[in-house]
């Protein structure tokens, strides 16, 4: 199973769903870890550090279609909604009271969203 973290589209966002560490640690518990190409600049990672701790730096094109699971600090854009697919799993922040609209798209998507703010 696949775990892919996307570059955060949120303007000022600086914090990305995957370091390094974690990939390692996901890596430990069998998942593959997929990285969008400067995803984690902004927070301190670069594409290298990524790549030295096992991670597969790919397009965002290419993230969204192989990922089983996004994983993202914020909601996903309406555009990134949209990328979801059938089966796949989105986890971040989604604020799925105040994001109703985004909610029915993920489901129009036959995508689950896990809310992080609601566990």
């Amino acid at each position: 199973m696949k775990i892919g973290a996307p570059k955060e589209s949120a303007a000022g966002e600086a914090r990305v769903a995957m370091t390094p560490q974690s990939a390692k640690d996901l890596q430990k518990l069998g998942y593959d870890c997929l990285i969008e190409t400067g995803a984690g600049a902004l927070a301190g990672f670069d594409d290298a550090a990524y790549e030295a701790a096992g991670v597969t730096v790919v397009s965002a094109p290419a993230l969204w279609k192989d990922a089983d699971i996004v994983a993202m600090v914020r909601p996903p854009s309406e555009g990134e909604a949209k990328k979801l697919r059938e089966g796949q799993t989105l986890i971040s922040f989604f604020y799925p009271a105040a994001n109703e609209p985004l909610m029915e798209l993920a489901k129009g998507q036959k995508a689950s969203v896990i809310a992080m703010d609601m566990v």
